[in-house]
């Protein structure tokens, strides 16, 4: 009985040290993941339904947005409280559809088979039939919407732009214009909602340039039409667009990706309304980081408020820390066409791509995509009502269960890093062989006196190393309150004192005293709570 005791005293220690110390962590790294909480806004939301086009979400009149989910659209009401309220439509056409526009709740039109424009609207629950808007074929469609709630379609293929107000139920009349190898189009209409101005980009001959024309309120005819700049081809290419109109400057937000290193840089592009040719081009980096650029900034798209605010909205990295990188969505707000500032509005620790943001009757929304594969997005959405930032920044069962799935990887890396604790149990090591070899007869009557020596110089050997785990990459994952070198030697000293507590109640099973045996259990026993400890911060760090 004593001696299956004495075998259990040996094994529980270590089992115990698993437990609370994965305990502990765990709390930690949920903290650390989820905290702080995004200001104003709330913790993320994903919607239930996957998103099959990877495009921005449409923002409606009402405060809902819509996008594509396989074969129905799914329109997303946020109530007062941050909740989501979903209606699936099946999709008005069995054929082909992509560029799929909602022109409000009730119309929709889209490119379907002959790479025509179709139109249709919600009657009764359900679709009509669909109504041919453009004969001719075409390969793209955007919207613009007016101040007056007015859209009008902008439809391009190699050779034609095709430009005309929309009106349900109503046959259209499309203005022609020669403007050929449109690669994107943006447009917006002044603050009086008449003339409409276009800027948009020209891939021909392996060169891409901005181009910028001025439509006619009525009429859609040019009053004006002029190349802007230039696109360096050679290095980079041209990722995405969108256009503003801040005041009485046009803002064409752009970004570019590297041909050599990948990294996407995100334009601003500006020029006044009444002169077009001086235009100004600069590089903004997000987040606004003195000595640092950004690595990705992606989808810039410009969102208006209903106070005639200009906000911008993108995609870029965010370093929480060395163990968390993650793309977020960044809010970009101006004055007379000059950056004020940029705020991260998001933090869900995944790749936020295809960002939106609009604000309805007094609150925020902030909806954006994270793929799952190449055909497939999760959405997210995040607002800043105080209901909803009340119920969702708070750690919840999933943030332990996430958090607890990590530690065997902490746990590995504790057991690469016990190897540069061999230099802590050298020279107690060396004593004890000298000893016993040397001067046997004083290593068993003393041995009280020996083990107190040897584990006092294991004690400043391992003070003396510390710093092994006090590297500049550990300590930016440590909280403040552990980063001070006392705290380390505080828990140095706890570390060593329950281990001695428990190597005392081991040694009761031994039918006489080794110092030998009683010293390699007790480093044993305190090499792995340290490591154990440590490798939480440490993971992944290397053992350089």
């Amino acid at each position: 009985m004593k001696k299956a005791r004495w075998k259990l005293l040996t094994y529980v220690p270590f089992l115990a040290v698993i437990v609370i110390i994965g305990i502990i962590q765990s709390f930690m790294l949920a903290n650390e993941n989820v905290k702080p909480y995004p200001e104003p806004f709330g913790r993320a939301t994903e919607l239930p339904q996957l998103a099959t086009y990877g495009e921005p979400v449409q923002m409606l009149d009402d405060g809902s947005f819509t996008y594509l989910a396989g074969k129905t659209i799914e329109i997303v009401t946020i109530d007062e409280e941050g909740r989501n309220r979903s209606e699936s439509r099946l999709l008005p056409d069995v054929g082909s559809i992509r560029g799929y526009k909602m022109i409000d709740k009730d119309h929709v039109i889209w490119i379907g088979d002959g790479n025509k424009l179709y139109a249709s609207e919600w009657k009764s629950g359900s679709w009509s039939s669909k109504n041919t808007l453009l004969e001719n074929e075409i390969e793209s469609v955007q919207t613009v919407v007016g101040p007056k709630g007015n859209s009008v379609m902008l439809a391009y293929n190699d050779s034609t732009l095709y430009v005309s107000e929309f009106h349900p139920n109503a046959k259209l009349t499309w203005t022609k214009l020669d403007i050929a190898n449109v690669k994107q189009i943006h447009g917006v209409k002044d603050t009086s909602g008449g003339s409409l101005s276009l800027v948009y980009a020209v891939n021909k001959d392996g060169s891409e340039s901005f181009h910028y024309v001025k439509l006619e309120e009525t009429s859609l005819k040019p009053l004006v039409q002029m190349k802007l700049k230039d696109v360096d081809y050679a290095t980079s290419s041209l990722d995405d667009m969108a256009l503003g109109l801040d005041g009485s400057t046009f803002i064409t937000a752009y970004t570019t990706s590297s041909r050599k290193s990948g990294k996407s840089t995100l334009h601003m592009l500006t020029f006044p309304a009444n002169q077009p040719d001086k235009i100004y081009d600069e590089v903004l980096n997000l987040p606004v980081t003195k000595g640092n650029d950004s690595d990705t900034i992606l989808h810039p798209t410009f969102t208006q408020s209903s106070t005639g605010e200009k906000t911008l909205v993108a995609s870029s990295v965010y370093e929480k820390n060395r163990r968390q990188t993650s793309q977020e969505v960044y809010t970009i707000s101006f004055q007379d066409g000059k950056m004020l500032n940029a705020t991260r509005i998001s933090q869900f620790g995944g790749f936020a791509v295809y960002p939106m943001f609009a604000s309805n009757k007094g609150s925020s929304l902030a909806i954006w995509l994270d793929a799952v594969n190449a055909e497939t997005y999760r959405v997210y959405y995040a607002t800043d009502q105080l209901p909803y930032a009340e119920r969702m920044n708070r750690i919840h069962a999933e943030d332990f269960q996430q958090a607890a799935g990590n530690l065997p990887l902490f746990w590995g890396i504790g057991v690469l890093t016990a190897l540069i604790s061999l230099k802590w149990i050298l020279l107690p090591g060396l004593y004890l062989i000298v000893i016993s070899v040397f001067w046997q007869y004083h290593y068993d009557e003393h041995a009280k006196r020996h083990f107190g020596i040897s584990m006092a110089m294991y004690l400043i050997v391992k003070a003396l190393f510390i710093g092994d785990y006090r590297k500049p990459i550990a300590l930016q994952v440590m909280p403040d309150f552990l980063q001070s070198v006392w705290v380390s030697l505080i828990l140095l000293v706890l570390f060593a004192a329950i281990s001695y507590w428990l190597t005392r109640l081991w040694r009761k099973g031994l039918a006489e005293r080794n110092v030998g045996l009683e010293m390699f259990y007790f480093v044993v026993l305190d090499v792995f709570m340290t490591n154990m400890w440590y490798s939480f911060f440490m993971s992944p760090a290397t053992l350089s």
